[in-house]
């Protein structure tokens, strides 16, 4: 008895794992393994099952065995899970000579290591080429003794696919189960018919998290709600979400996708700002989407944002930039959201509506201090000379303010009694501040204010060359540019590129239209190499780098003895450390910065000249 068992055991295996030849128009497909169920029986538990609302539930109950046609000296392995990376190896199985754990993959010389020291969802993406040994064409999973390690799908070619077919099948898995397959990797997301979803390139800035929803028949993907494995806080989904994809009754047309990817900010509100090009509460953390409607009618979703910490009366708004335009002048269409628990709701968001495939989003707090008209009146002059006035109103009396800089965390103008209006400061240095206003029974009124960042730009004086457009890393979070090329062409939105050698004019804006003016150079490596002899930088080096823990020693060698200033700009040009050392010829500095994943570009100057490194942290 226990043999015809066995018997029928391994022919319901063969069945539910049998070979296929092209999944998604991809050749060569030998193994699948799909655990998710889409069906739901009143005995399912969903608690601690769910990826990306897919319920997944192995019907094989221990060990799994399967032996493949054909070879596997040239496989392409895709393994998706919610436990891989750690300390701790946990083997998960073999497909034919390469050992999967939590760690990632061995295989005789090759391998794939897992560098996080935390478990998280990751999709396992593995090719390798071995025509020199025999390799045994099995698949060996181990029986699972973790209730929670959760293997939703496996798939195995038996070749080494092209680039474009990898990414085909990574956008799959990576749209069904909200994983990023990117980071900071230049890797689009592309569906069968070859559109690219996400453009890797052109959203440099929104690389992380990069999430989904879409239908693509050919890989029988139909992700109709979304949330991504590393954040918690934002789900969209089609019209009201339910507790599994497959329950959603709403529909998409065949091809089409709406991706979206973050900044990788602060997921918290700014303080309003008087001289921001963006003054209000928004979240540092901005949100591109990519959209590709296949159809006529406008795409169209329930966003659910989950917030704790805020007070009952605070509210919470979407905002919705229709392109980079809109986002650099503060243009917005504002949807409330409806409170409820710890989530707002926002409902019936349009997407593209003006057709061009992006979308920009964030959120603004509407709290009562910063409901309150708190204004800069200084002219353009007065803050050359240091002079700040700042406009409250007069129901606001009596009331008290104090002044921080934010650089140095030191008080530059104790508690004072407001006793006038405007409030004036006089003889501020350039440093960026924080302005406290507080009245007996409110809560205290903050706005900050930079006097430094108009100069402060993540831009070189000059540029090398080399047949690709530059692309500037600007703050177009706070200020407003316009770059006028040399032949007069001008640019007033993202991407700022300089497309060729000669001399560009870049013009910065503040709120109260303050400009600055800054000539860009862009010379042949010969006009670069003959600038350079005359330099007094003699060596420049920043290690480790990359960083892993955001830590790193900036050394600088130079031929006279000079001071010299360092200052640390993020991927979105914006400053986020610099400092100041006394004269010398020999630097050995220590510095860190918060260890946010992303490149940064290190600016380092004496009186003369400046120098760019690029930091990566990883």
């Amino acid at each position: 008895m226990s043999k015809i068992l066995t018997l029928i055991t391994l022919f319901v295996s063969c069945f539910l794992f049998s070979q296929t030849t092209v999944f998604g128009g991809v050749a060569g497909l030998s193994f699948r393994k799909n655990n998710v169920k889409d069906s739901i029986a009143p005995t399912d538990t969903l608690t601690g099952r769910l990826m990306n609302y897919h319920l997944v539930k192995d019907p094989v109950h221990g060990s799994f065995f399967k032996k493949l046609d054909g070879n596997l000296n040239q496989p392409s392995l895709f393994f998706v899970s919610n436990k891989f990376g750690g300390t701790d190896k946990k083997v998960y199985g073999k497909i034919g000579s390469s050992v999967i754990s939590s760690l990632g993959i061995d295989d005789f010389s090759d391998t794939l290591r897992i560098n996080s020291p935390q478990l998280s969802s990751k999709i396992l993406t593995f090719t390798k080429t071995d025509t020199g040994k025999k390799i045994n064409p099995i698949v060996l999973l181990n029986k699972k003794t973790d209730p929670t390690l959760l293997i939703p799908e496996i798939l195995v070619f038996d070749n080494n696919l092209s680039p474009i077919d990898k990414q085909k099948i990574e956008t799959y898995l990576s749209v069904k189960y909200g994983i990023t397959i990117n980071d900071i990797s230049e890797k689009n997301y592309v569906s069968y018919a070859g559109d690219i979803l996400w453009d890797s390139k052109k959203n440099k800035n929104y690389n992380f998290r990069i999430t989904g929803i879409g239908r693509d028949d050919a890989f029988g993907l139909y992700q109709k709600q979304s949330k991504n494995s590393e954040d918690e806080h934002i789900i969209m989904s089609l019209n009201t979400l339910k507790a599994t994809n497959y329950q959603n009754p709403e529909t998409l047309n065949q091809g089409t996708f709406v991706l979206w990817g973050d900044n990788n900010q602060s997921f918290s509100f700014k303080e309003a700002d008087l001289l921001s090009a963006h003054p209000k509460r928004d979240m540092f953390r901005m949100w591109k989407a990519q959209i590709k409607n296949s159809g006529t009618q406008t795409v169209k979703t329930y966003l659910y944002l989950t917030l704790s910490g805020l007070s009952p009366s605070d509210k919470v708004i979407l905002r919705l930039f229709a392109n980079e335009s809109n986002y650099q002048n503060d243009i917005s269409t504002d949807i409330l959201g409806e409170k409820i628990g710890d989530k707002y709701i926002f409902k019936d968001i349009m997407w593209d509506i003006d057709h061009d495939g992006t979308e920009y989003f964030t959120f603004n707090l509407k709290d009562s201090q910063s409901e309150q008209n708190i204004q800069m009146v200084s002219t353009c002059n007065d803050l050359g000379s240091g002079i700040v006035k700042v406009s409250v109103p007069s129901d606001l009396f009596p009331f008290s303010y104090s002044l921080k800089s934010l650089n140095s965390n030191q008080v530059i103008v104790a508690p004072t009694s407001g006793t006038t209006n405007p409030i004036v400061f006089n003889n501020l240095l350039p440093d960026n501040y924080k302005l406290i206003i507080q009245k007996s029974g409110q809560n205290d009124i903050i706005r900050t204010f930079d006097l430094e960042g108009i100069v402060n730009q993540n831009i070189d004086d000059h540029y090398v060359w080399q047949g690709n457009p530059i692309e500037l890393d600007l703050n177009t979070d706070s200020y407003q540019y316009v770059l006028t090329s040399p032949a007069g062409q001008t640019t007033g939105t993202a991407p700022f590129l300089l497309n060729g050698t000669g001399t560009y004019q870049l013009k910065i804006k503040n709120k109260l239209g303050c400009e600055v003016n800054k000539p860009l150079s862009v010379l042949t490596q010969a006009d670069y190499n003959a600038l350079q002899s005359t330099s007094l930088f003699k060596k420049i080096s920043v290690s480790p780098n990359p960083s892993h823990d955001g830590n790193l020693t900036v050394k600088v060698e130079l031929k006279s003895i000079k001071p010299l200033t360092i200052k640390i700009f993020n991927s979105l040009g914006v400053l986020i450390k610099q400092g100041q050392y006394p004269p010398s010829a020999d630097f050995t500095i220590p510095m860190n910065i918060p260890p946010v994943v992303g490149y940064y570009n290190i600016k380092i100057f004496i009186p003369e000249e400046g120098k760019g490194v690029n930091f990566l942290i990883n």
